[in-house]
């Protein structure tokens, strides 16, 4: 699923179908799937605040919730911080660069990238918030970082997190 459908059109294999939409309001029929994936997505959900980019994420995770059936697998790979301040920081100056078009391209910030990370204990909340879901997996992997990066304590507790939560109940 896409919701820039025509700018993944061209780079997907042509036995994918692609289907546009909204990771906050999916096209699907409750209890539709046995296994939901999202890659990179929640920290690309963003709103005008940080505390909107959260319910944003959150809202993303229900609506995986309600499309999984009964013993179905959630998996959730994304990118964290580890530090909330250091998170909202990222993305008021995400925020700003965007509203203003300014780029740092070193860092891979200008016009339209604006990022909200979670720490890996509100992904998995977000999961076990309803008591609906076991995590049966959760692996966290600190990057690696340049020296530029791990100089800048902004993004110095960096990394990846693949979570993988069980549906009890499909409701």
């Amino acid at each position: 699923m896409e919701l820039v459908f025509d700018t993944y059109r061209k780079q997907v294999n042509e036995s994918i179908f692609l289907i546009g939409g909204n990771a906050m309001d999916l096209p699907f029929k409750d209890c539709s799937f046995e296994y939901t994936v999202v890659k990179n997505l929640l920290h690309h959900l963003v709103g005008r605040t940080r505390r909107e980019s959260k319910a944003f994420g959150k809202r993303a995770v229900e609506e995986l919730m309600r499309v999984t059936k009964t013993g179905g697998y959630i998996i959730i790979l994304d990118q964290y911080n580890r530090r909330r301040f250091f998170s909202a920081i990222i993305f008021y100056l995400t925020l700003f660069c965007s509203i203003f078009s300014i780029s740092f391209e070193s860092f891979g910030w200008g016009k339209n990238v604006i990022v909200s990370f979670l720490t890996p204990v509100e992904t998995r909340d977000f999961l076990t918030g309803t008591g609906n879901i076991d995590i049966v997996m959760n692996v966290e992997n600190r990057l690696e970082l340049s020296r530029r990066w791990r100089y800048t304590l902004l993004m110095s507790n960096i990394g990846r997190l693949v979570v993988i939560g069980k549906v009890k109940k499909c409701e």
